[in-house]
């Protein structure tokens, strides 16, 4: 999951079309059901940026319109 912090961000947007999965949106456009992680955002952001780096890095989940298949 890539976190943004909420205090940095200046909602230019260019983030949006970059995400390989179709999951950053606007905040006030956040699907109802991912709501919770608009929360999770700005706790994990915050804790990852007073520690200075991110621990574990994962491959991205394919999006909506992905026909390729993520290999493993």
């Amino acid at each position: 999951m890539l976190y943004i912090d909420p205090l940095e961000c200046i909602d230019c947007d260019a983030c949006i079309p970059e995400c390989p999965v179709e999951a950053i949106f606007p905040e006030k456009e956040v699907p109802e059901r991912w709501i919770s992680y608009v929360q999770l955002n700005a706790e994990r952001s915050a804790a990852l940026k007073e520690t200075g780096h991110i621990t574990d890095k994962q491959l991205p989940l394919p999006g909506p319109g992905c026909t390729s298949r993520r290999e493993t």
